[in-house]
Order: structure tokens, then C-alpha cells, then sequence
């Protein structure tokens, strides 16, 4: 933001990139005008047990293959995945007294049959973060912007357009 000049915006984030919008919002409020986060959870207990299906391992297979195109290391896409996978069991670690520290509106989204995080986790952080909405994406799931894309960005849009509370 500071490189191109922006003093604040909205942030959406999907998956790990919805933490880093939520930290930022935490730590630097006054960049932040609101966050969409989906499909992420804030600490570990959020997420579900991993299990391959057709939908991950198509979704991993395409990772592997952007990553060898695209890393200056790319035959090193096992040790990304592992050091991705200890981030995730372990960060961010969020308290219930942490999310109650963020000030910026909020909306939470889950989708219908996201692989990776529980729908109670999605509860807990609407719950705890002070007006936090939780919004609910049927028929997708934690790839929705692959499989629906008009969908989740019309749905996105819509909630970038309504006002803030």
C-alpha cells in the first residue's frame, strides 16, 4: 500500500491471504476501511482434518505446475508445501481477546463445502470480532472464486457496495 501510494482500502482475502487482511486490519486500523475474509482460519483449532479428494488434488496439481513455472526454485514445491503446511497448523494464533481488538467492519465467509475450515470456526470469528457479519456461500467450496467466479465476485462486489454500519 505504502509503495503505491494508498492510505487505505478494503481488503479481500481468500484463504491465507483473508489472515493477512485481518492482521492488518488488527495491527493497522486506520489502513483498513473493512475486511471480506474467506475461507481462513485465525488459529489452528479451526481447521478440519486434511483429506485428498478429487477437487484438492486437481487444485494441487495446477500449484505444482504454477509453481515450477513461476519459482526461481522450482523443484523445490515439496518444501514449500511442508513449510506452508506448519504455517497452517500453527499460525496465526489468534485469541478470542485478539479478534475482540479489531475495530474495522468485517465480513466473514464460509462456504457450504469448504475442505479446510470448520463452520463453527467461521461462527467463532463472527462471534468474537465486534460486528462482524457471517455470510454464507451455498453450493461452493474453499475454491469457490475457481468454481463460481462470477459468482463469488458478483457476491463480492454486492458486499463492497453496501454501507458501512
Amino acid at each position: 500500500m505504502d509503495a503505491l501510494q494508498i492510505e487505505h482500502a478494503a481488503v479481500v482475502g481468500w484463504s491465507d491471504g483473508a489472515c493477512t487482511g485481518l492482521i492488518l486490519a488488527h495491527h493497522h486500523p486506520e489502513r483498513v476501511d473493512g475486511v471480506l475474509f474467506f475461507a481462513c482460519n485465525i488459529d489452528p483449532g479451526g481447521t478440519k482434518e486434511f483429506v485428498p479428494t478429487p477437487i484438492i488434488d486437481r487444485c494441487f496439481s495446477r500449484h505444482g505446475k504454477d509453481y515450477a513455472t513461476l519459482s526461481e526454485t522450482p523443484d523445490q514445491f515439496e518444501a514449500f508445501v511442508e513449510a506452508v503446511g506448519q504455517m497452517q497448523r500453527t499460525e496465526p494464533n489468534y485469541t478470542a481477546q485478539d479478534l475482540a481488538g479489531i475495530s474495522v467492519p468485517v465480513t466473514i465467509l464460509h462456504a457450504e463445502y469448504d475442505e479446510f475450515i470448520k463452520p463453527e470456526h467461521a461462527q467463532y470469528l463472527a462471534y468474537n470480532i465486534p460486528g462482524a457479519e457471517l455470510v454464507h456461500l451455498a453450493g461452493v467450496s474453499h475454491f469457490a472464486p475457481l468454481q463460481r467466479p462470477r459468482f463469488f465476485n458478483d457476491t463480492i462486489l454486492a458486499l463492497l457496495r453496501e454501507p458501512v454500519a
